[in-house]
């Protein structure tokens, strides 16, 4: 009998366990969380208030300096014509001022009261020239080619009260106009010519003025314009037959003067004497 080996049965074994991941999971520490670590923003530089440009003075232009226009050649007439008629010494004279200017009719700025003018030309251009000797002085309103020269000091001027024949005889309403006679057998008007539309706008734009007629003197007219109007029959009367050069035009006990009327019924009155018609010159 051996002893070793019963000893070697009853004597309980040695077991080592296997160490496995859970039980090193078990019997090792809590791992310790990190703690997050929240990213600082980036500083952005908060633009400062935009400045505010200055305005550019915008420089303002310079009028360019109007020539002023040559005195025209019936100055130096004028000249000669004061010192002819009123004695004014010529070394005294000068041009005062000269002007480029427009009318509405052939009175150029300088109408004679009581007078009718031409007026299918408008604007009627030219010069207004003042000529001074220092203590006096004379204004002249010339046409565009000098041709024609009003000494402006030298007319009357028209003064109130006015009548506009074209307004107050209701001729803007006109449709019709006839050129009437007077018969010096009979002594009454009769019928000449039915006058155009362009001739009746023309009379009607000559009388569309502002002036001041003077009481009518007795005479016999010798024709008569019959305008049509809306009110009625307006009529104004044309030259006295005691003066045939005066174109004496007379409404309503009214007087005046148109020698630009003699033009227009001029050609109306072929085979009739006609007075000589008057020249252009105001």
């Amino acid at each position: 009998m051996s002893c070793s080996s019963s000893e070697s049965d009853d004597e309980p074994t040695a077991t080592t366990e296997p160490t496995t991941a859970a039980t090193s999971t078990v019997n090792s520490p809590k791992a310790t969380a990190r703690p997050t670590v929240t990213p600082v923003p980036t500083a952005t530089n908060t633009p400062g208030p935009t400045a505010t440009p200055e305005p550019t003075a915008t420089p303002t232009p310079t009028p360019a300096a109007t020539p002023t226009p040559p005195a025209p050649s019936s100055a130096v007439q004028e000249m000669a014509r004061l010192f002819s008629e009123h004695g004014i010494a010529i070394n005294t004279l000068s041009i005062a001022s000269v002007g480029a200017a427009q009318w509405p009719n052939e009175a150029l700025g300088c109408p004679v009261s009581g007078t009718y003018y031409a007026a299918s030309e408008a604007p009627y251009t030219g010069k207004v020239y003042v000529l001074s000797n220092g203590s006096q002085s004379w204004e002249y309103h010339s046409n565009h080619d000098d041709s024609v020269v009003v000494r402006c000091n030298d007319i009357d001027r028209v003064s109130e009260p006015t009548v506009n024949l074209s307004n107050d005889a209701d001729l803007h309403s006109a449709t019709g106009l006839t050129l009437m006679r007077r018969d010096s057998d009979t002594d009454e008007f009769v019928v000449r010519r039915v006058m155009t539309e362009a001739d009746m706008q023309r009379l009607i734009s000559i009388f569309n003025v502002k002036t001041d007629l003077t009481p009518a003197p007795g005479c016999d007219s010798v024709f008569r314009l019959d305008f049509v109007t809306e009110s009625g029959s307006s009529n104004i009367e044309f030259i006295c037959a005691e003066d045939y050069t005066a174109f004496d035009i007379f409404w309503n006990g009214l007087h005046g003067y148109a020698p630009i009327v003699g033009y227009i019924i001029g050609p109306y009155l072929t085979g009739d004497p006609v007075p000589t018609l008057p020249t252009a010159t105001p």
